[in-house]
């Protein structure tokens, strides 16, 4: 836990989301998204990281799009946690930020993780 006090606080926008970085006495830098649901994750300090790079990475790199497979979208129709939503496709998956579950849209990925193309996904 971190103490909110003794942090130099700045509100910034990071890929369309308004996030606080703060920085400690020592040059930590924490980072928080207070636009997340719910209220109580978007209270939350992420870091220590070692400046504000590595805190900006962190977060884009765990608020991307998850990179799903054909084995994981059938698993998750089994349990009735996927589908389509206003023409989207989504799947239920804990949110890498927020460590909620939630529903998600994602990226077609072959088994070895590769991002298909809007051909392979059958869009053309």
């Amino acid at each position: 836990m971190v103490d909110e006090s003794l942090l130099q606080i700045e509100t910034c926008l990071l890929d369309r989301r308004r996030v606080h970085l703060g920085v400690a006495p020592d040059g930590r830098v924490y980072l928080r998204v207070t636009s997340f649901w719910p209220k109580e994750a978007a209270q939350l300090w992420h870091g220590p990281y070692s400046d504000r790079q590595a805190a900006e990475t962190d977060f884009r790199t765990r608020t991307q799009p998850p990179r799903v497979t054909r084995a994981q979208i059938a698993e998750a129709s089994r349990r009735g946690e996927h589908g389509t939503v206003e023409g989207v496709p989504m799947i239920v998956l804990r949110h890498r930020w927020t460590g909620h579950m939630t529903l998600t849209a994602y990226q077609l990925v072959d088994e070895a993780g590769q991002k298909k193309s809007a051909r392979q996904n059958g869009h053309i």
